[in-house]
C-alpha cells in the first residue's frame, strides 16, 4: 500500500535500512555547507537523487538546479556547455550562449560522471573552484558565479589520480566531502519502498496494474544481487509487467539477467563482497551484519558456508540460543 513512507515530494529513493539511514544523516549534516560535494556509487544507484537532496537541503535551495552528464558531450560541446561562448567562438554560434555556471548562479551545478572529464577541463574546473572565475570559449575576459559544484562518478577517481586518469588536485578539491551511496544489494529491506515509488511511473508507461507481487516474487527479488541496481530493478519490473496480464506479479514472470560473461561468478563475487563489508562494518558480529543486509542471521550464516567464508566458533555461537553477549569475528 502506498503511503507516506514513499516520500512523493523527495528528491530521494525512499528507504528505511541502516545503510540508507546511514546515508539520510550524512546528506543533512554536509547539504547546508557550500563546500563542494563527491557523491560515489555505482550506476544506476540513485546518485541523480542524492545530488538533487543536497541542493533541496542546502542554503541554496531556491536557486537553480542545473544538471550535466559530462560522459555524453566531447570535450569542445562540454567546455561550450559548461563555461558559455561568445557569438563566432565556433561555426554555428551566432550569438552569445550562457554557460550552465553562469545559469546555477547562487544555485547548484550538478556534474555526473565527472571522471569522464577530459585533463584540460578538470583544469579549467579547478581554476573555478579555486577563484570563482572563469572564461566563455572565445571570451577575452573572465566572468564569475556564485555555484556549488556537486559531482558524481562510478569510477574509483582517487585510484584514477594514480594512473594520471584524474587530477590529484582536483580530486583533493572536490572530495572535501564525500558520499557514498550504498548499492541497492545492501539494502534489500528497502525494495517494498522502492517498488512503491516506482509504480506509477511504471503502470503509466506499461498501461497496466496496479502493480503488486506475491510473496514468492518479493522473495524472489530479495535473492538478487542486482548488479545494475535501481535501474535493473525498473528494468525487471517493466518486463514482467508486459510479459503477463497476471496480477499481482509471480515469481515465474521475475526474469533476471545475467551479465553475459561468467554470470554465476560475477554474482557470487558481488554477495561475497556484500557480506564481508557488512560483517567489516559490524565489526564481525553476525547479528548486525545480518541486519545491515536485511537477512535473518540463519541466512546470513548458510550464504557464507555456501560461498566458502570461515567463521570462528564464536560467530556459529552467535546463531544460537545463548544469553553470552561475547561478539563474533570473521577471518
Amino acid at each position: 500500500m502506498r503511503d507516506s513512507r514513499s516520500f512523493v515530494h523527495s528528491p530521494l529513493l525512499p528507504g528505511d535500512s541502516p545503510a540508507w539511514r546511514e546515508l539520510l544523516d550524512s546528506l543533512r549534516s554536509v547539504a547546508p555547507s557550500r563546500l563542494p560535494v563527491l557523491i560515489q556509487g555505482e550506476s544506476g544507484s540513485g546518485k541523480d537523487g542524492v545530488a538533487r537532496a543536497v541542493h533541496t537541503w542546502s542554503l541554496r535551495s531556491e536557486g537553480p538546479f542545473v544538471a550535466v552528464n559530462c560522459a555524453s558531450l566531447n570535450e569542445s560541446l562540454l567546455e561550450a556547455e559548461l563555461f558559455g561562448a561568445v557569438r563566432g567562438a565556433y561555426t554555428g554560434c551566432e550569438r552569445d550562449r550562457p554557460g550552465l555556471l553562469g545559469q546555477a548562479d547562487r544555485g547548484t551545478l550538478f556534474l555526473d560522471e565527472v571522471g569522464e572529464m577530459s585533463a584540460a577541463l578538470q583544469g579549467k574546473l579547478l581554476r573555478f573552484l579555486d577563484n570563482g572565475g572563469f572564461r566563455p570559449v572565445g571570451a577575452t575576459c573572465e566572468r564569475s558565479s556564485d555555484v556549488r559544484i556537486v559531482a558524481a562518478t562510478h569510477r574509483d577517481l582517487h585510484r584514477a589520480t594514480a594512473t594520471g586518469r584524474f587530477r590529484p588536485d582536483l580530486w583533493w578539491r572536490l572530495a572535501v566531502i564525500r558520499i557514498d551511496v550504498p548499492p541497492l544489494r545492501y539494502r534489500l529491506t528497502d525494495l517494498p519502498l522502492i517498488v512503491d515509488r516506482l509504480a506509477p511511473g511504471l503502470e503509466r508507461e506499461c498501461g497496466r496494474g496496479p502493480l503488486a507481487l506475491t510473496d514468492a516474487a518479493w522473495s524472489r527479488l530479495a535473492e538478487h544481487p542486482w548488479p545494475g541496481n535501481v535501474r535493473e530493478l525498473r528494468s525487471v519490473l517493466a518486463r514482467a509487467l508486459l510479459s503477463t496480464g497476471e496480477l499481482p506479479l509471480r515469481a515465474r514472470t521475475i526474469r533476471l539477467d545475467r551479465p553475459a560473461h561468467a554470470a554465476g561468478d560475477e554474482a557470487r563475487t558481488l554477495e561475497e563482497r556484500m557480506i564481508r563489508d557488512a560483517l567489516a562494518s559490524a565489526a564481525g558480529h553476525i547479528g548486525h551484519a545480518a541486519a545491515r543486509i536485511g537477512w535473518s542471521r540463519q541466512k546470513l550464516y548458510r550464504r557464507m558456508e555456501a560461498l566458502g567464508l570461515r567463521t570462528t566458533q564464536s560467530t556459529r555461537r552467535d546463531l544460537e540460543p545463548t544469553t553470552s553477549s561475547a561478539s563474533s569475528t570473521f577471518q
